[in-house]
């Protein structure tokens, strides 16, 4: 993966600061959210597209969505933001690539993990299955600890391989993979009891 040069911390502006650059609709907006959050974003894009020209043309498009959101949208978290972007073009990218059979990547797995969790009844109408999913998972992240919801949003929303997350939060790797175990089968009841999840015969 690409990586990107440091910057003095003392050249960092704060949030605010670059959102009225953007809101001013000046171009320097763009250097200084690379300079603040480009690797992070670069990371995102990566764990998802696992290609390094294909992360750069994520970042790429992502600065180009934050320009054009911003006005009208003025984030009040501009990481949240900038993430939700990032995440949206990577996952396009991806699955433009999947549609030519070319690698995949550790978004693959992470997601094929939930995938036997989140099985719908085909009959049902998929967007509002979706939104309930949506609700269903969100109302599960908020009955975790800290460190199992950083586990979670860490695997399944950005894509962190395990390892990665286990040297992030020192932990051995197992415990990191018995906690998502362990919480997808908490999930899958959740589903189960909703009646978003059947068994496949």
């Amino acid at each position: 993966m690409k990586k990107t040069k440091d910057i003095p911390e003392s050249s960092i502006l704060p949030d605010e600061q670059i959102v009225e650059l953007y809101w001013n609709r000046e171009e320097k907006a763009i250097k200084a959210t690379d300079d603040k959050y480009g690797r992070y974003l670069m990371t995102i894009a990566y764990n998802i597209v696992h290609d390094d020209l294909d992360s750069e043309e994520c970042l790429n498009d992502t600065y180009l969505g934050t320009w054009n959101s911003i006005p009208p949208s003025r984030p009040t978290a501009l990481q949240v933001f900038l993430s939700k972007i990032m995440r949206g073009v990577a996952i396009n990218k991806f699955k433009s690539k999947m549609r030519q059979k070319r690698v995949a990547s550790e978004f693959a797995v992470s997601i094929e993990e939930l995938e036997s969790y989140i099985s719908t009844d085909n009959s049902i109408e998929e967007e509002r299955m979706s939104n309930e999913i949506g609700r269903v998972i969100n109302e599960f992240l908020e009955s975790l600890d800290d460190n199992s919801a950083t586990m979670f949003i860490c695997r399944y929303y950005y894509s962190d391989k395990v390892n990665d997350i286990a040297d992030m939060m020192c932990v051995h790797r197992t415990t990191i993979s018995r906690s998502l175990s362990d919480m997808r089968d908490r999930l899958k009841e959740r589903l189960i009891k909703e009646g978003l999840w059947y068994e496949q015969q």
